[in-house]
């Protein structure tokens, strides 16, 4: 599994990653979509995780790193 990294390290790679798919113009407009809507991250969490293991979501993280 990946080490950890600190809080500003994760935001400023989650941001170039943005930037690098999607554009500086777009990833701006997708962080003001996200901001200002609820987010509630049980819902989120069963959406996207329902039936999976931790090992499997572990595995499936770990291959976007491959």
């Amino acid at each position: 599994m990946p080490d950890q990294v600190a809080d500003d390290i994760l935001c400023a790679k989650g941001l170039t990653v943005l930037e690098d798919k999607l554009g500086p113009v777009q990833t701006f407009r997708f962080l003001a979509l996200i901001s200002r809507q609820s987010f509630d991250y049980q819902q989120w969490r069963e959406r996207h995780f329902a039936g999976l293991t931790v090992g499997e979501i572990v595995e499936r993280a770990a291959s976007l790193f491959r």
